[in-house]
């Protein structure tokens, strides 16, 4: 069960994932808990549940992932076939369809968990 996304129309409200999800992660915590925040979040963003996550006495790590580190293993790990990234893909959608895409995702429509944008000859293959 989570909480209901904000919404506009039958669309989500851009800018709120950031604080939607660390909502999110602060009540799915137990007291005492650990919450841990790796990513980008942009550096406008002001809107963090300090109350909530006092109040449960969660300790708080958060820092942007170093991502440029994993490279090389990355690229190794997909070149020699032990890891193939198009096995998450969900869909590949023609770059000029990239607006209805993003609505289908949006929308949270089934199906739609990870897409590729392709030039219009790539997606025919």
């Amino acid at each position: 069960m989570t909480p209901q996304a904000k919404r506009s129309g039958d669309q989500g409200v851009a800018g709120d994932a950031p604080a939607q999800v660390t909502e999110w992660a602060v009540q799915a915590l137990c007291k005492a808990g650990q919450l841990s925040i790796v990513g980008v979040y942009p550096p406008a963003d002001t809107v963090f549940p300090i109350g909530s996550a006092m109040n449960k006495n969660l300790t708080i790590k958060m820092g942007n992932c170093n991502h440029r580190r994993y490279y090389a293993t990355l690229i190794d790990l997909v070149l020699s076939g032990t890891l193939d990234p198009v096995a998450i893909l969900t869909n590949v959608e023609p770059v000029q369809n990239v607006i209805q895409a993003y609505e289908a995702f949006d929308k949270r429509e089934p199906g739609w968990i990870k897409v590729a944008l392709s030039s219009m000859s790539q997606a025919a293959e």
